[in-house]
């Protein structure tokens, strides 16, 4: 076993850290190699002194790798911490408030009206909002002829195009804009009061006008910008 062999193997088994531990070189390892290498050395060639120190500063490197590491996923998970923390406490403060989301999902009640809000990003001869069901089926489609750019709304009465009035639940609206033969990009939006916080492995949700939003989608709160 020569000297390059357990360098080699140290710098391989670190630039290994996503695997398992076992596929790791950690300090016990390096000196259990070290060791070997010291017992069958051929004894009429042994290793020399100059051979060991390098061998010794390697160990040293390894040592300093290690702490390295750990120390740089302490900080990560603080920071993961802190960050966590910090936005659980802001989803909180904001029950109760105005909010505006990016959101293409609507609910509709047994009763009343969804208000739709859409931003055009510029002006458009024609503008068409598709509503489709849970099963992507579409339900209704309104046309809307000569509208600027920004903002702008449309109320659904809940009836579908042969004109029936459409069960409770969750819709999902698709807003298409051209300017001529010009597509125009648009965003839809949901605007409400966030009345309850829901917290999971995958996120902070905001329910507002019963649809579940991720607290990253927020755009404004109140009449200040998030």
């Amino acid at each position: 076993m020569d000297v390059n062999s357990i360098t080699s193997q140290a710098s391989g088994a670190f630039a290994q850290q996503g695997q398992t531990k076992k596929s790791q070189l950690g300090q016990q390892e390096f000196l259990h190699l070290l060791v070997a290498q010291m017992r069958n050395q051929d004894p009429i060639n042994p290793m020399d002194g100059a051979e060991f120190a390098s061998q010794l500063a390697q160990f040293n490197s390894v040592e300093q790798l290690i702490s390295v590491n750990n120390g740089l996923k302490t900080l990560q998970g603080s920071q993961d911490m802190m960050s966590a923390s910090l936005t659980n406490s802001m989803a909180a403060s904001l029950t109760g408030k105005q909010v505006k989301a990016l959101s293409n999902e609507v609910h509709l009640g047994a009763e009343g009206n969804s208000d739709i809000q859409f931003e055009l990003n510029n002006s458009a001869d024609s503008v068409e909002i598709i509503i489709r069901d849970a099963s992507g089926s579409e339900i209704r489609r309104e046309t809307m002829n000569g509208l600027s750019s920004g903002d702008h709304d449309w109320t659904w009465d809940g009836l579908n195009n042969a004109g029936d009035r459409m069960g409770e639940g969750d819709y999902t609206i698709e807003v298409k804009a051209a300017n001529g033969d010009n597509p125009v990009g648009s965003l839809v939006f949901i605007e409400g009061i966030a009345d309850r916080v829901r917290y999971t492995s995958e996120g902070v949700f905001l329910s507002v006008n019963d649809v579940e939003i991720p607290i990253g989608d927020v755009e404004e709160v109140g009449t200040g910008i998030f």
